[in-house]
């Protein structure tokens, strides 16, 4: 390339030539933009090397030296990766340069005045006359003349367009430029100029706004305050900081403020407000610059930023239109390096009201209805508007890290953000990741570890990222991806590995990615779960705790996406890790307590459940240790947390064992007094046992539960058994917080898992019958519990046969307890099963026999009267054994109807009955001694006033008589209580009736009256009514002509039946007697007292009873 200078000449009076400078400022203005106008920047540096001689001689060697790389840089470039800022910098200085080799002070006055008056020339140029500004500004920086500074000044201050925010922005530009060298000259215009006739007219309440030429007095105040900051901006720094307080931050208050009326009114007008954010952001920009190379007190510091955050709080939470918020956080972290630090409240504050207001703006793409005061943005402004104001938030939350590089500051940063993290918008938590995700990738870069210090927060920050890995949104999942690779770097960085030190496992976080783009969740939850173990291997110890409780937190994220990742990170990590969590599973339960009482989605609830399943496996006793010191009753969340432990049949299977342990050991319940007052004693169930048995009963519930519920079903069933027997009639405990007892029927929480169990172990059958026969409900309450048991025993003897040997073995012990009431339970158990020839088939018959037998002396009555009903049953279930077992049988009956201790006579009672069972298959030779024996036992409970007593006394005499037939000794016996028969026949009691009539039927025979025996043959059947009149007629004749010498003793027997407890016995007596009267022959009359029959007649025509005199009268009739 040739190169060539041009030689003109500018004074030749015919041609009208621009000036040098002139020429020269209007070239460099082009410059600045040099796409512009066909790509005129290039040219029009070319032509100012060309021209540099004819512009100024001394210009041609700097130009020859800096114009040729600009034009290099210039062919290298695009519009689009041409750096504007650097480009007007290096200008600047080129023109710096120049003026500096010229050193013509009249020649850079006179480019000065030349390039203030030309400013008109670029009108509808905004950006050009922005450049040309800062052009003047670098201009007058080289003069020397003051009064050609202060008159440009002027100039420049009096013809701006005030009214254009670029224009305003040129002329602080500018003016600052000029500032460093004529810092006093400069400060000295602008305060003059604010005194000035501009702002000479008094502002009116209702004229505050308007000026002259209609310029605005705020934008004009808005150029004024932009200058404050451009001048701190480029004062050397040597002379700036002692003015900062007094003649700008003055000056700049002095403008935003206005008084009315001597009261002073903050603007409202937005230019102003974005004039005083850009100028403390320049401000404090000086500062931090000043400060590099001396110590420096921003005193008003605070003040400024809590005006910052009082313009953000006034901006609308819910629209995005003025650029307030982004260029209040950009000063912000402007100020944030200066001291003094912020107070730990004045950081919150700051990062909160920032935080808020950002990630609570809609979408970007939410286009907001327009209103009346202000134009719509286009979406192109809108976007970009967006984008500031984002990376502004960024840049703040950056510099209140770099204040304070440690963990802790990492937190106070990420505590505004977290909440974020689960808000319901996806627009909201895409914000607040990738927020982390950048102030995480800030704090890493910038990290110098000095010390070994411990990433205290690292569990935490997991915890709270790690489940917006399966978010719904896929940008916020790929940034939590980022957030989790970073934060390890990080842990790894702080455990003292290198700054290039590449950690395989973390790297294979970034793979996950191309997984987190798939939406399919249950890819999502098991990449969390692939992810989790990578994050387990590298979390130390000490941050596992704030891990999991993160992510308990996590369960009830917005998002169920992310309630699921949380379960599943919870789980995979309590699964690697969990082995050392032991002093923290009581926390664990509580937290996971709380939790569940929040959880909808059925998915984590199943996953929960599953979280405790997997502490249970790791630390089982403290797990139920916990689980058992729950609130009685169970609320539905802590039965919840029981059941889940039924899922797995190892767990579940040890869990049955030491609760069957602790059942067998611990006292069921103790007897409390009921008052001073009263005395009495009730029974009070011991919290323990109780709440095992309540959690028994859950964890069956679990279907899963069945395999250890079957393995163990005898031992369990037992168990179950002899915890109902001593739940029955027992109150349950006090509510330690409420005082009141829980309301919880302790019998029915056994008698619900016993049920429970049942089914488990899939009996049917046993199940039906007892829910036919209402069994349950027996077995709960104390009056029918022995009912109940007995009804348990039959069904389990009839349908599940098979199981009785393990369950008897169980049972054994159990017979030997100190609580009565186990013992009372188990005989009827046993008692029962004597009943069903199943146990004779089983080989069980022995054991139980012996069983009864040693319960025979139980101190408890009820334990022995069962003891001797069990005897009596193996006449019912196993008849071929009765003869096996005579002698011991006999001498159990005999002894229960001699028992002292028998308040209610129940053992007398099971004694008569088991005997009338058991003779009915003894062989004659086993009785044939005792029959006399029993018989005299039998005849005192022929008159109880017990009906069940006498009828089951009747029976057995009736029972008796097939032993006694032939015998002379037993025919004595059958005369001795024939009269006490034949009365009970009109006995109140129908059941006592038939027992007569079968008794008197069945001993016939031996009575030694062939028409006496068909008498009873012919008209006792148990079926029909008879007419005892008649009957009574007819018997006396026969006892008087088979009997004679017997007549004395029948009617001593019969008056004595004179004063029966019963009316229709004592009216039964007078017609026996009055037919035996009636009866008779003359030679009989002296076998009868006459004289005690009169007597006992009268008294009986004194009885109460009508019907009684009614008979003693008629019986006074057949006296003759």
């Amino acid at each position: 390339m040739i190169s060539f200078k041009l030689k003109m000449s500018f004074s030749a009076p015919p041609v009208n030539l621009p000036t040098p400078q002139t020429l020269m400022i209007r070239l460099l203005v082009n410059a600045a933009f040099p796409f512009n106008s066909r790509g005129h920047g290039a040219p029009s540096l070319s032509l100012l090397q060309v021209l540099s001689v004819n512009i100024h001689p001394k210009t041609e060697a700097v130009w020859d030296k800096e114009i040729p790389p600009l034009l290099s840089l210039l062919e290298e470039s695009t519009p689009g990766s041409l750096d504007k800022k650097q480009w007007d910098e290096k200008l600047l200085k080129l023109l710096s340069k120049t003026l500096a080799v010229i050193d013509d002070d009249k020649w850079t006055c006179q480019l000065a005045a030349e390039s203030t008056r030309y400013l008109s020339t670029y009108n509808n140029f905004l950006e050009e006359k922005s450049f040309l500004y800062r052009c003047i500004g670098v201009t007058l920086q080289q003069s020397f003349n003051k009064e050609v500074v202060k008159k440009q000044l002027q100039e420049i201050l009096l013809t701006a367009r005030h009214n254009d925010a670029v224009e305003r922005e040129g002329v602080a530009m500018g003016i600052g430029l000029c500032a460093n060298s004529h810092l006093e000259g400069t400060l000295a215009k602008l305060d003059e100029f604010g005194k000035s006739d501009a702002f000479k007219k008094s502002p009116s309440i209702f004229n505050l706004l308007k000026e002259r030429n209609d310029v605005e007095v705020e934008k004009v105040k808005s150029t004024l305050i932009l200058c404050y900051g451009q001048v701190a901006l480029n004062a050397p720094p040597e002379k700036i900081l002692n003015r900062i307080d007094e003649d700008i931050l003055r000056c700049i208050s002095k403008h935003f403020n206005t008084k009315v009326l001597g009261i002073k009114v903050e603007t409202k007008d937005l230019t102003m407000k974005l004039s005083l954010v850009q100028s403390v952001g320049l401000i404090a920009k000086a500062i931090s610059e000043c400060v590099k190379k001396q110590g420096f007190i921003f005193s008003r510091k605070q003040e400024l930023i809590a005006v910052m955050l009082d313009f953000i709080k006034a901006e609308p939470v819910d629209l995005l239109r003025t650029p307030v918020r982004h260029l209040v956080m950009n000063t912000c972290a402007a100020l944030m390096p200066l001291d003094p630090a912020l107070s730990e409240n004045e950081s919150f504050d700051l990062l909160k009201v920032c935080v808020n207001s950002v990630f609570s703006l809609p979408p970007e793409t939410n286009t907001p209805e327009k209103t009346k005061e202000e134009e719509i943005l286009d979406p192109k402004q809108r976007k970009a508007l967006y984008k500031d104001t984002l990376a502004a938030l960024q840049e703040l939350l950056k510099s209140v890290v770099v204040k304070d590089p440690t963990p802790d500051g990492l937190q106070s940063v990420f505590k505004h953000i977290e909440s974020w993290l689960s808000s319901g918008h996806d627009h909201e938590r895409e914000r607040a990741v990738t927020a982390t995700a950048h102030v995480l990738a800030y704090y890493l870069d910038n990290l110098t570890v000095k010390n070994m210090v411990s990433f205290h927060n690292l569990g935490a920050l997991l915890g709270r990222v790690s489940p917006r890995c399966s978010d719904p949104h896929p940008a916020v999942r790929t940034a939590a991806i980022d957030c989790i690779y970073t934060l390890l770097y990080i842990q790894l960085r702080y455990e003292g590995f290198s700054l290039d030190y590449k950690d395989e496992g973390v790297d294979c976080l970034l793979l996950f990615k191309d997984r987190l783009e798939n939406p399919d969740p249950s890819v999502l939850y098991k990449t969390c779960s692939d992810l989790t173990k990578v994050m387990s291997k590298r979390l130390p110890q000490q941050q596992l705790t704030t891990f999991v409780f993160m992510l308990f937190e996590g369960l009830v994220d917005s998002q169920p996406n992310c309630c699921r990742a949380s379960s599943v990170i919870l789980n995979t990590v309590l699964k690697n890790r969990g082995g050392g969590l032991q002093d923290l599973v009581p926390e664990m339960l509580e937290v996971l307590h709380v939790r569940l009482q929040n959880i909808t989605e059925e998915q984590v609830r199943v996953a929960v459940g599953q979280t405790v399943l997997i502490l249970a496996s790791q630390h089982l006793q403290i797990v139920i240790n916990t689980l058992v010191n729950q609130p009685l009753p169970y609320d539905s969340w802590t039965s919840e947390m029981w059941m889940a432990l039924g899922a797995d049949p190892i767990v579940a299977n040890q869990i049955i064992e030491m609760v069957m342990e602790k059942l067998l050991i611990m006292a069921p319940y103790v007897d409390k007094k009921e008052s001073m007052m009263r005395g009495g004693s009730t029974k009070v169930a011991t919290n323990q046992p109780l709440a095992m048995t309540c959690g028994l009963k859950e964890l069956l519930l679990n279907g899963q539960s069945q395999e250890p519920a079957v393995s163990l079903f005898p031992q369990l069933f037992s168990c179950l058994t002899v915890r109902l027997a001593a739940s029955v009639g027992v109150s349950a405990p006090k509510d330690s917080n409420t005082k009141h007892a829980a309301s919880i029927h302790v019998a029915g929480v056994a008698a619900d898992a016993l049920r429970i169990l049942l089914a488990r172990a899939q009996l049917d059958e046993v199940m039906k019958k007892l829910d036919e026969d209402n069994a349950w409900d027996a077995m709960r309450e104390p009056n029918t519990h022995v009912n109940g048991i007995t009804l348990l025993a039959r069904a389990m003897a009839k349908h599940a046969g098979p199981r009785l040997p393990a369950i008897v073995e169980c049972l054994c012990p159990s017979l030997n307890n100190i609580y009565e009431c186990q013992r009372v339970t188990v005989t009827a158990f046993f008692s029962e099963l004597l009943s069903h020839h199943v146990v004779t088939e089983l080989m069980l018959i022995d054991v139980l026999m012996n069983n009864m037998m040693e319960r025979i002396s139980d101190p408890c009555c009820t334990v022995r009267m069962l003891a001797v009903r069990g005897l009596g049953n193996i006449a019912v279930g196993s008849p071929e054994k009765v003869n096996k077992y005579a002698k011991e049988l006999l001498a159990a009956m005999s002894s229960g109807m001699e028992e002292k201790d028998d308040p209610g006579k129940l053992i007398t009672l099971e004694a008569m009955s088991g005997l009338s069972k058991v003779l009915l298959h003894l062989d004659k030779k086993n009785v044939h001694l005792l029959v006399v024996y029993i018989f005299m036992k039998i005849k005192p409970f022929l008159e109880s006033e017990n009906d069940d007593i006498r009828c089951a006394s009747i029976l057995l005499m009736g029972n008796l008589s097939k032993f006694g037939s032939g015998e002379p000794v037993f025919k004595d016996q059958i005369h001795n209580v024939l009269v006490s028969l034949l009365l009970h026949l009109v006995d109140p009691n129908p059941k006592v009736v038939k027992a007569c009539k079968y008794a008197m039927r069945v001993c016939a025979p031996v009575v030694g009256s062939e028409q006496i025996t068909a008498m009873f043959q012919n008209h006792l059947h148990e079926d029909k009514s008879l007419h005892y009149g008649e009957f009574i007629n007819d018997l006396t004749k026969y006892l008087i002509q088979d009997f004679p010498g017997m007549l004395n003793f029948y009617h001593i027997s019969v008056i004595q039946f004179f004063k029966s407890n019963w009316p229709e016995v004592r009216a039964g007596a007078a017609m026996f007697i009055g037919f035996l009267l009636g009866n008779l022959q003359e030679e009989h009359l002296s076998h009868l007292n006459m004289g005690t029959i009169t007597k006992g007649l009268v008294m009986l025509l004194q009885d109460p009873d009508p019907v009684v005199r009614g008979k003693a009268a008629e019986a006074m009739g057949h006296f003759h």
